[in-house]
């Protein structure tokens, strides 16, 4: 997937559900709102089908009108949302219509944040304390339809061009979806790319019972073929704030993102109509990922990015200076929501906002106990829920009322040519600036904090909702050396590099003139076959795990109605285990699973193995086979941190714990877009058993776009290297 797969006309028919943008396209990356389309109820077939009632849908208008507030509709309850009127749009925030929900009325609002709906006749309440992994305890809500068109153009988001851009609806980043806790999602995605297949990601989504819409190519399915056409189908379970973003090979890097919000309660309260749309810190390069690409697999280090955006805005070089620098204005003595996603390639953030406190009471889907800071370590993939406390006085600190909102990558944990400019943002209060072509710049200095490479503390992470860890049921702890145990069955997994591929050899990596350094987590570097997805394969699993590839994990059966465990160990050696031609170094890396939340039960930056140079003993010792259980206080069972994303400290490890409550299958992977691609990855099949009837009724719609995409990666005309077909996959395809 070289340049030549990435490029092409940028002369596309907009379909009429698309975004008209000027024929430039300078103002791609500008903060008017990038709202998709999303039509009435339509019936589903999931075990709770919202009701189609078109009478009530047309005295319920889609948005606020600009003023929060919550009400009943013929019986129905409808939560307004706190949607700041500075983002624009058709009209405010969403309303949140329950027509299945007639014995329910609203309970949402300023004064109480934590609840979201109470029964009529009794001590019944839907609110923070409502376990949103149980599809039968969530509000019951509709369907909401949005559209999305894959296309290829220039963007400039800092001012200077990047030709290869790949965007959603012609927008960077693409249009901001927004739903309801309880809603069912049905996103059509139309892949107009000449020369790439593409699947779209909900990153952090539980997709209970809809493993198949989980949007990975070469896993849950084949990708969308160029002209081809798909709808993802999913219902949210849980509220707060993710980002959608191609799940085919590096695509994302070069635009393909965007962000989400299921609105739903928060565990402190802030006043009416004061959230902000979700800012989007990214780094970003010139030139495309694909160009970087070969570059990194043949020196064998990760390229340096240029700069850093948020929302698709940055400052770069003279014509970048013309830029204004993304701009929010706060209210005296309020408190503001503000939502913080990290979807960077290969940076983790340091965000903080001068003079100022920061509340924060949600990360990765998960409500937590609140907490305040000065200053928030975001990881690639992590998204965090943030009141920002207005001042009391904003002119005494500073005369003008402005301060920086600041986006400082962290030490360690990226990678740039020339020190980016941290200023990346400003806060206002005088709201007379807005009319000014030149508003002073703020003269605000930052505070003292530290810029290592880490998550937030583990113990600042209290989930709202407890949770108690149960002992593994992956882990025998009369088996005490784990490479005894077949590859699918182990829980321990060191993270390194491997010489992989080269000419005479069975592996399917390309380029294959030499053996290249590849990243890997398991048996050997991952690498996905974009035609043949695992779910369709499952009936030949035993013939799957043999290659080394696949990196296939697969757990025991259980109940998933039992509340059953899985344990992982997920280390990043410096120099040792020795394993042939692995090579191990410190390097830190954003660990993702798909459709779970991991509680951390541990998470150090010291050596799980012994290191005699540096006399060091490593911590492993403390965690043999039958000391990992919760009788060890060395391992946090009691209501730990739970998130989708966590750090795996360089030359540390983590051990997390996961439900074995959702059937599917699954991938474990590095969020640094490089390594993904290098093959730092995993599979997990969870409950295959149940699999078949699960995906029964979709799999013929799975199967007609596998057999679509066969006949378009069968034509070796419409592959970038017609000569050399191999040659159209070169990394992981993830």
């Amino acid at each position: 997937m070289r340049l030549a797969s990435v490029w092409t006309s940028v002369v596309q028919v907009f379909s009429f559900l698309t975004f008209s943008s000027p024929e430039d396209g300078s103002d791609l990356s500008s903060q008017r709102p990038q709202v998709p389309i999303a039509l009435e109820d339509v019936h589903h077939h999931h075990p709770f089908p919202p009701s189609s009632n078109n009478a009530v849908d047309d005295v319920v208008p889609l948005y606020t009108g600009g003023k929060e507030r919550s009400y009943m509709v013929n019986d129905h309850p409808v939560v307004g949302t706190p949607k700041s009127p500075q983002e624009g749009g058709p009209g405010g925030g969403l309303n949140c219509h329950y027509p299945d929900m007639k014995d329910w009325e609203p309970c949402y609002g300023p004064e109480n944040r934590t609840c979201w709906l109470k029964h009529k006749y009794e001590d019944k309440r839907i609110d923070i304390m409502t376990d949103y992994e149980n599809e039968w305890e969530i509000p019951k809500g509709k369907v909401r339809k949005f559209y999305l068109e894959v296309s290829e153009q220039p963007i400039s988001p800092d001012g200077t061009t990047m030709e290869h851009g790949k965007v959603f609806n012609r927008t960077y980043p693409g249009p901001w979806i927004e739903a309801c806790w309880g809603d069912w999602l049905e996103v059509t995605v139309k892949n107009n790319l000449r020369w790439n297949g593409t699947s779209v990601h909900w990153h952090g989504f539980r997709q209970l019972e809809s493993f198949h819409m989980d949007g990975v190519n070469g896993i849950t399915e084949c990708p969308i073929a160029p002209g081809d056409t798909f709808t993802y189908r999913f219902r949210a379970m849980q509220y707060g704030s993710a980002w959608y973003h191609s799940h085919y090979s590096l695509q994302y890097g070069d635009g393909l993102l965007g962000p989400i919000t299921i609105y739903g309660p928060s565990t402190a309260n802030f006043e009416a109509n004061e959230a902000f749309k979700p800012l989007l810190l990214t780094d970003w390069n010139h030139r495309s990922v694909f160009e970087d690409w070969p570059l990194m697999l043949k020196s064998g280090v990760a390229p340096s990015m240029t700069n850093i955006l948020i929302n698709g805005v940055g400052q770069f070089g003279s014509a970048g200076s013309k830029k204004k620098k993304y701009t929010l204005y706060l209210d005296e003595r309020k408190k503001h929501l503000l939502i913080l996603i990290n979807t960077a390639v290969d940076t983790t953030f340091v965000f903080s906002i001068d003079n100022h406190t920061m509340e924060v009471i949600e990360m990765d889907f998960v409500p937590i106990v609140p907490y305040n800071t000065t200053n928030l370590k975001i990881g690639i993939g992590q998204r965090y829920h943030v009141l920002v406390h207005g001042l009391k006085n904003p002119y005494e600190a500073e005369r003008y009322g402005n301060y920086w909102m600041r986006v400082t990558p962290a030490r360690k944990c990226s990678k740039f040519t020339y020190g980016p400019d941290e200023q990346m943002g400003i806060i206002r209060y005088n709201r007379t600036f807005q009319t000014m072509e030149k508003a002073p710049d703020p003269m605000s200095e930052p505070p003292l904090y530290e810029t290592t490479c880490a998550d937030e503390p583990l113990e600042k992470l209290v989930p709202k909702i407890p949770w108690t860890v149960g002992n593994p049921v992956n882990i025998d702890p009369n088996v005490v050396n784990q490479t005894t145990l077949p590859p699918n069955k182990r829980y321990i997994f060191n993270v390194g590099l491997t010489m992989s591929g080269g000419p005479n050899t069975s592996t399917p990596y390309i380029p294959d003139d030499k053996a290249y350094a590849r990243w890997d987590m398991h048996i050997a570097p991952f690498r996905i076959n974009f035609s043949d997805p695992t779910l369709l394969a499952l009936s030949s699993l035993d013939s799957l795990i043999t290659q080394p590839h696949l990196d296939i994990v697969t757990l025991p059966t259980t109940d998933p109605n039992d509340d059953k465990w899985i344990w992982m160990v997920i280390t990043a050696p410096d120099k040792v285990p020795t394993e042939g031609q692995r090579i191990f170094f410190p390097a830190a890396h954003p660990i993702h699973l798909h459709g779970h939340d991991f509680a951390v039960l541990r998470q150090s930056s010291k050596n799980w193995y012994d290191d005699p140079d540096i006399s060091h003993i490593g911590e492993g010792r403390w965690f043999t086979p039958d000391k990992l259980n919760c009788e060890n206080e060395r391992l946090d069972c009691d209501n730990p941190t739970r998130r989708d994303v966590v750090l795996l400290p360089a030359s540390g490890y983590v051990v997390v714990a996961f439900k074995a409550d959702n059937p599917g299958a699954w991938i474990l992977h590095c969020h640094i877009a490089f390594h993904a691609s290098s093959g730092l990855a995993m599979q997990i099949i969870e409950n295959k058993e149940l699999i078949p009837a699960i995906m029964e009724k979709d799999k013929p719609v799975i199967e007609e776009k596998c057999r679509k995409w066969r006949e378009w990666h069968g034509e070796p005309r419409n592959l970038w290297d017609y000569e050399e077909p191999k040659h159209f996959q070169d990394d992981s395809g993830v």
